[in-house]
Parts: C-alpha cells; sequence; structure tokens
C-alpha cells in the first residue's frame, strides 16, 4: 500500500511514460534494452505497463497537492456553444457522442510493413489510452527513440482530434437552466428540419 492506500503498479527499469493532465503520454522513454527483454507480442503492453505506472504517478502527485485532473467529460455549459453551432441532426449526436461517450480513437504510426500494413496502431478515449500495438520487425530494425517519438505522435493526432472548445461571453451570462433550455430546443429544431 502506498500514499493513495492503493497498491500501484509496477514501475519498470526499461519503459518510462510521463502522462500529461488529459491522461495521455507527454513523454515515453525506452530503454536500448527494452526490444530485446520482451517478446515480440509484449512490446506493446510494456508500454501500456509503463503508462498505467504514468497515469498512477500523475495522480499521486494531484492529490498530494490536494487537486484534481481536469475532467475529460466537458460541463452543458462548457459544450453548448459548439453543440449550438451543429446544422444538422447528424452533427448534433456525432458532436455529442465524441463529448461525452468514450468511444475509441484508433491512429497509426507512419510506418507500413511490408505488406503496407501499419507497424504502430494506439488506441485511446477520451478519459484514457487504451492500447498500443507495436509490430516486432519494424520495432527491431529501429531505434527505440523512433518508436517512442512514433507513439508520441499518434498521441497528438488523438488530442488533434478532441473537438476544440469555443467561448461565447454573452451564453456565460445565462444561467445553467437558460443554457439547457437552449441546447434542447436546438436539438428539437434540427430534429424537425430533418
Amino acid at each position: 500500500m502506498t500514499k493513495l492506500g492503493i497498491t500501484p503498479p509496477q514501475k519498470s527499469s526499461l519503459v518510462s511514460v510521463e502522462v500529461g493532465p488529459d491522461r495521455l503520454p507527454t513523454n515515453i522513454k525506452l530503454s536500448r534494452n527494452w526490444k530485446n527483454t520482451f517478446e515480440p507480442a509484449q512490446l506493446g503492453r510494456s508500454i501500456m505497463d509503463a503508462y498505467r505506472f504514468g497515469l498512477y504517478e500523475m495522480t499521486a502527485r494531484m492529490v498530494e497537492a490536494g487537486t484534481l485532473p481536469p475532467s475529460t467529460v466537458p460541463s452543458l455549459r462548457d459544450a453548448a456553444p459548439m453543440l449550438l453551432r451543429t446544422r444538422t441532426i447528424e452533427d448534433f449526436r456525432e458532436l455529442y457522442d465524441q463529448l461525452y461517450l468514450e468511444n475509441p480513437i484508433t491512429v497509426h504510426g507512419p510506418g507500413r510493413n511490408a505488406y503496407g500494413q501499419p507497424v504502430l496502431t494506439v488506441t485511446a478515449s477520451s478519459a484514457k489510452l487504451i492500447s498500443i500495438s507495436i509490430d516486432a520487425t519494424w520495432a527491431n530494425e529501429i531505434d527505440a527513440n523512433f518508436v517512442a517519438q512514433d507513439i508520441l505522435e499518434c498521441c497528438q493526432q488523438i488530442r488533434a482530434n478532441r473537438p476544440k472548445p469555443i467561448k461565447d461571453v454573452y451564453m456565460d451570462r445565462e444561467p445553467d437552466s437558460q443554457v439547457a433550455s437552449r441546447v434542447v430546443e436546438h436539438e428539437n429544431y434540427l430534429l424537425q428540419d430533418s
């Protein structure tokens, strides 16, 4: 047991992952022995294990500081300006799902194998990294730093895919009930228009 009262994930001496407030990796360090130590099928899992430890460390730091990580789900007040700009019910529902459901996003690194298939696949939701799949042949042929960099670039693609908040100074002055009414009215209008 530790300061948080739970047993932390095991720390790896071969893989280190720093996690940002958005719960995605911001830095990954792979030792030179990383790809020789793990079985080919375990390369992605070794990074995911280190990610879980990095997530634990970030959470422990925030708890010790008396803070909470930012929510990965926006309040209706924060989402309303984005939802009110949609023009079709399909766009409204797609944006709503992006904001409030943990639909996984899958991205691929730039490398391809001899068959044209991606050699690196990263899947994440709005709240966490879900999986990393690495082609062992590719990983063994390149420097571990390039593997780490490609994973971080995949995480950047996932961040870029998130809806961007919009500030509406006029809506900031409205009570929550009026903001909620506007969203419901807009959705009803889009339903009638479809």
